[in-house]
């Protein structure tokens, strides 16, 4: 899936244009859905030109501004660039980004903020008022049409499902191999018919490989080729390997009391030096091969995937330094094997963490 292939689907030839021509399909007072989930997945091209367009509506004494809903925190180009020019007049479920923050202390930018599992549910009961806009980076198109999922998941599959119109920014940046990563379910319906989510342990798979959009939605494909956010993180110091030391011992008296079987159970971590620095620990051979059942991939787990002290990772994306990102492109064609990534609604579910 290289080069031109990445579109494949040829009834979608007619909607290839620019980023600048895209943004047209986004109206002032819009409700947006993007992709992007700690800097991976997000669209690189159309918020950009996003800025453009509420800059030119500015000069005009004009205010332009859309309400973006994402999967959590995206990047600065995309979050921090449009709060900068008060191009965000609402924002949910997550973000991180310093002008954002801001804006929001200020009063100058509403927030929501929302247990990142519940966001497609409550999206679809139309808690948040109506989708006009899905803005979804995928990796590729098939034949077919279905959509190859990015390098996160997060809230797509619920945002292109309730979406009236939709943008799709094909991203050649990203491995062709990320085809057949994902486990894209859906099973989940609204209370009263919810049933059960079937994951038993985190190698399982109870959905599919691609994302649906019927073809008559999509009213524009964005070619790019532009990189993920690298997240700036330090070397473990030594505070952070000092904590580390402690979890780790920690969680081997747990095993030798029996209150944790000898290969753990699935791990869930956070992102940062802290938690790069126990991931560290836990490769040490303390423990048999580990499995997670987590939000994100970082550096560490990378690590352990890389090294077989982890043996399979489920996520909803990945949240990599630059080196990272460059680790996870050059070691693809293993992670493919090793890394499962779903929908944040079911990657953050309580349910299925706490009986993990």
């Amino acid at each position: 899936m290289a080069g031109d292939a990445r579109l494949r689907c040829q009834a979608l030839a007619g909607r290839v244009m620019t980023a600048g021509e895209a943004v047209a399909f986004i109206a002032p007072g819009s409700h947006v859905g993007m992709s992007g989930f700690t800097g991976s997945g997000h669209p690189k091209a159309v918020p950009a030109a996003l800025v453009s367009r509420v800059n030119d509506a500015a000069a005009r004494g004009e205010r332009f501004a859309v309400s973006v809903w994402t999967g959590s925190s995206t990047a600065p180009e995309l979050d921090g660039a449009l709060a900068a020019v008060d191009g965000i007049d609402l924002r949910m479920p997550y973000q991180s980004d310093p002008v954002t923050r801001a804006k929001i202390n200020a009063g100058q930018l509403d927030y929501v903020d929302v247990h990142l599992s519940h966001v497609a549910q409550m999206a679809s009961e139309g808690l948040f008022g109506h989708l006009d806009v899905a803005l979804v980076e995928v990796a590729g198109i098939t034949a077919d049409g279905a959509l190859v999922p990015s390098s996160s998941v997060g809230n797509n599959s619920a945002w292109i499902d309730l979406a009236d119109r939709v943008i799709l920014e094909v991203n050649s940046w990203q491995p062709a191999e990320l085809e057949g990563m994902h486990d894209i379910y859906y099973g989940t319906g609204l209370p009263p018919h919810r049933t059960p989510i079937g994951i038993l342990a985190p190698p399982d798979r109870i959905g599919g490989p691609y994302l649906r959009c019927p073809p008559e939605k999509i009213v524009a494909v964005v070619p790019t080729h532009e990189p993920d956010y690298g997240t700036p993180f330090k070397p473990p110091d030594g505070d952070a390997q000092l904590i580390a030391g402690h979890v780790v011992d920690f969680l081997a008296h747990e095993v030798r009391r029996g209150r944790l079987p000898a290969a753990l159970l699935p791990l869930q971590s956070g992102v940062g030096n802290i938690t790069n620095a126990v991931l560290a620990g836990l490769g040490g051979g303390a423990f048999p091969p580990l499995t997670a059942y987590t939000e994100v991939v970082q550096d560490g787990m990378l690590a352990l995937l890389r090294s077989g002290a982890m043996t399979m990772a489920s996520a909803t994306g990945f949240s990599l330094s630059e080196d990272g990102l460059a680790d996870l492109h050059d070691g693809i064609a293993g992670y493919r094997r090793q890394i499962i990534l779903r929908q944040q609604e079911i990657s953050n579910h309580p349910e299925v963490i706490r009986r993990l």
